[in-house]
């Protein structure tokens, strides 16, 4: 089955979910992993995390993650945790995006690319998903970083409230993809988006 075909399957019985596609990397290390992971319980959850200065709650972050830390970036604020070798990390951009944005468009993902870096190829990879209600595209990758090393990454863009999110997870390992890792992009499909609140707004 190809990857399109897959992932087509699997957006029609999971629409609300997070991963959708990978990448053929993935696909050797085992086909059954995507499908799994989306219908899999989380276990040992932590409890939720409310995160104000993004307007977001992460409702089942797992047990042993380390508490969200916020961090003012020029051009927005970003909320980061990790567990073991993994990092999830969510940035919220400050500047509403531009009228008619959508992630569903090439064209737009494009910018994302060349705005965020090369971490994944959004605009020829990935699918449609929904985050929080809203809807997002995600991508999965993985590749080798260097030598017995393989850099993953789980990357959704999001526009909520005209404003721009990027949700991503990576991890780099050097014994297959980290079970930490698997937990992170499963607490993704749990996020909730708020009303953004901040100390030193008057």
């Amino acid at each position: 089955m190809s990857r399109g075909r897959f992932s087509g399957a699997l957006a029609a019985q999971n629409p609300a979910k997070v991963v959708i596609c990978y990448t053929a990397l993935m696909r050797r290390s085992g086909a059954i992993w995507l499908a799994w992971l989306l219908i899999w319980p989380l276990a040992g959850q932590a409890g939720e995390f409310d995160i104000p200065e993004l307007g977001i709650r992460l409702t089942e972050l797992p047990s042993g993650a380390a508490k969200p830390q916020v961090i003012e970036r020029p051009a927005g604020y970003e909320a980061t945790t990790r567990l073991g070798p993994a990092q999830l990390s969510i940035y919220r951009e400050e500047d509403p995006v531009p009228a008619g944005s959508d992630v569903a468009q090439p064209n737009y993902r494009a910018l994302l690319d060349a705005k965020f870096g090369k971490t994944v190829e959004s605009k020829s990879e990935g699918a449609p998903t929904a985050v929080g209600g809203h809807s997002a595209w995600t991508v999965v990758d993985a590749r080798e970083s260097r030598a017995s090393h393989t850099d993953y990454a789980c990357v959704t863009y999001v526009i909520v409230d005209g404003h721009l999110y990027r949700l991503m997870v990576t991890a780099d390992a050097s014994q297959g993809r980290p079970p930490e890792f698997d937990s992170l992009v499963r607490a993704l499909s749990a996020v909730t988006f708020e009303e953004v609140r901040r100390a030193n707004r008057g």
